[in-house]
């Protein structure tokens, strides 16, 4: 039960696009990419379902945010294969991807808890942080399912520090944004 126009556009764009990638995994018999697709959108609508149920609330741009980064990873990283065939396209996502997450999880945390501090050196630090640990978490996860799945996700240790580094930058984008800008992050 998605109340609002502009989420329910949103869910069936990105379900649409995950179906259509999910047809072309199976087309192109690649099954062990359809577990990522299948995984990406199930956490999609538990999001969906908890904001519904007023557990917290996030801005439709962050959102977006969100779906384009898994649209970008799951689409053209993987399925049109662009993390192998382009230098730079893995390290922009890092940037922007660790950029939207930052976004996304500061705003869940600052629609349910009100013990935030205003100050922007607190909040860019806050949010820095928070992708940091994000890009962290993934590039850990990436190394787990490549010893799991004995898949190729990590390159060695130079692109797993470009990595870390280019979420950094993301990391400190977001941060900059939120804490030196009027654009409102938070439906408060």
């Amino acid at each position: 039960m998605i109340k609002n126009n502009t989420s329910k556009l949103l869910t069936i764009f990105f379900s649409i696009i995950i179906i259509l990638t999910v047809i072309g995994f199976v087309m192109k018999k690649e099954y062990h990419f359809i577990y990522n697709s299948i995984a990406i959108y199930l956490s999609y609508l538990l999001f969906i379902y908890l904001e519904n149920k007023k557990k917290f609330n996030v801005k439709h741009y962050i959102k977006a945010f969100v779906i384009i980064t898994a649209i970008l990873h799951n689409s053209f990283g993987q399925y049109f294969n662009l993390y192998m065939i382009s230098n730079w396209f893995d390290k922009a996502l890092h940037v922007f991807g660790t950029f939207s997450f930052s976004l996304f999880c500061y705003s869940i945390m600052d629609s349910t808890a009100s013990f935030f501090s205003k100050s922007k050196i607190f909040i860019f630090i806050l949010i820095t942080s928070i992708g940091i640990t994000i890009g962290v978490f993934l590039e850990n996860l990436e190394f787990i399912l490549d010893n799991i799945f004995k898949t190729k996700n990590q390159h060695g240790l130079v692109d797993t520090n470009l990595d870390l580094i280019f979420n950094i930058f993301g990391a400190a984008l977001a941060g900059i944004l939120v804490a030196f800008s009027k654009i409102p992050f938070t439906n408060k």
